[in-house]
């Protein structure tokens, strides 16, 4: 046969007439089967879950997550989970694990099997060395009466009734249900270390996540790039300090650089507005008095997370120290780069 007609036996041809909303039926009704496959789960009665837990949360080495082709996938994903969550973990794929891989495990590691069938071969081959290890294994295994959940020292059955796909073969809801399996693991055994929202930060230098640990004295307007003016300031002078930062504000501080209050272009436009006189009127006068400010040593994320308890958004943001002495201000366009 020619590449040519491969190819060609390949096509589909058009799609059929099919009712309306057929399409978007059979999506759900993957959604629904796989929701139901963790309903059952839930109702079903999982001993010894509260031991298992303090167990791997109690580790001092690396889990091991073990398994292979969409279990492994999911084995892969779920130590990617308990890593970024404070519990270090790394995946080990059975078949490579036959051929020098297992070097990577050490005396006593745990290790967490991922198999629907239980009867893996590439894993039931290589059970023996890990009990060699005196590892301890837990299995989160499809099948109660296969090899493998016979092997492991605590099993958390993942039974499924079928799968979620139009023929009951592919693994969709088998592989949904081990995954989070993994996950209410993984994130149980963090909360129980104490494992907090500036830790996961830490752990994802790279990217937006990690931008949001740098903290605010490395963001903050200061020096000649701070405009600051005192408060008999005119309205004229101030005009020009805020034109010459662009930064859209100007900070109020006495002679001692207390921050007394924050101008903003709005404030100028409504003087405006009046038909003011910005020669004779002066900052204290426009002013807003007791502006919002934060901390030099606070994030990126927290500052963010202040703003949205406090229902605020902002602009800009004066830096004081714990006397209220002005230190920097921090500007909106300034994060956002």
């Amino acid at each position: 046969m020619t590449r040519a007609a491969s190819l060609a036996l390949a096509d589909p041809g058009p799609m059929p007439e099919l009712p309306a909303g057929a399409l978007a039926g059979w999506f759900r009704e993957v959604l629904e089967s796989e929701r139901a496959a963790i309903g059952r789960f839930l109702a079903g009665e999982v001993s010894g879950i509260d031991s298992l837990v303090a167990e791997i949360a109690g580790q001092d080495r690396p889990l091991v997550c073990l398994g292979i082709g969409k279990s492994g996938l999911v084995a892969a994903k779920v130590a990617a989970t308990f890593s970024s969550l404070g519990t270090p973990a790394f995946f080990l794929n059975a078949a490579e694990a036959a051929h020098g891989d297992l070097g990577a495990v050490q005396t006593g590691n745990l290790v967490i099997i991922f198999s629907n069938s239980g009867t893996t071969e590439e894993i039931v081959r290589i059970l023996p060395v890990l009990k060699s290890r005196q590892c301890r294994l837990i299995g989160i295994v499809g099948r109660p009466d296969s090899p493998i959940a016979a092997a492991v020292d605590h099993l958390v059955p993942s039974e499924i009734e079928r799968e979620a796909d139009h023929i009951g073969m592919a693994p969709t809801a088998s592989t949904i249900l081990q995954m989070a399996i993994g996950d209410g693991l993984a994130v149980a055994a963090s909360r129980a270390r104490g494992f907090a929202r500036e830790d996961f930060l830490r752990q994802h230098p790279a990217g937006l996540l990690g931008r949001q640990m740098i903290r605010i004295r490395h963001l903050m307007r200061k020096g000649d790039d701070l405009p600051t003016v005192l408060p008999h300031a005119s309205v004229a002078d101030v005009t020009g300090v805020i034109s010459a930062r662009r930064v859209g504000a100007a900070c109020v501080i006495d002679w001692e650089g207390k921050l007394l209050g924050l101008i903003v272009d709005g404030d100028i436009r409504r003087l405006a507005q009046r038909k003011g006189d910005f020669y004779a009127t002066t900052a204290g006068e426009i002013m807003q008095a007791n502006p919002r400010v934060v901390g030099p040593d606070l994030t990126v994320a927290d500052t963010l997370l202040l703003l949205k308890e406090a229902d605020r958004r902002f602009d800009v943001l004066p830096v004081v120290d714990g006397n209220g002495i002005l230190l920097g201000l921090l500007s909106s366009w300034d994060v956002v780069q």
